[in-house]
């Protein structure tokens, strides 16, 4: 019965993975909008979801720039926050993700 506990979790995670895939896509569509109209609460709060999420599937250098992209948007810094935005995006692509 492993096997199929096995391949259980691993349809789960190619599943989570095309999710996280396709929500990754929409929000580095939805983070270049905001930061056009300045809307930094409202990437903090998508860098923190990107941040949580993206360990899981090991993308730890995603994660960083997260977690940076995160406190760039908190602490209000636009230049900072529209770098990491194309940072974080170019991560994504490199690693197939967007």
């Amino acid at each position: 019965m492993a096997g199929d506990s096995s391949t259980t979790d691993q349809i789960f995670m190619n599943d989570l993975k095309k999710e996280f895939m396709e929500t990754v896509a929409q929000n580095m569509v939805d983070m270049n909008l905001l930061i056009a109209e300045n809307k930094l609460d409202e990437i903090e709060k998508i860098a923190h979801d990107i941040k949580g999420t993206a360990g899981i599937f090991g993308l730890d250098e995603g994660t960083e720039i997260a977690r940076e992209l995160n406190y760039a948007a908190k602490n209000r810094d636009v230049e900072k926050t529209k770098e990491l935005i194309d940072k974080l995006a170019a991560y994504m692509k490199a690693h197939g993700i967007v």
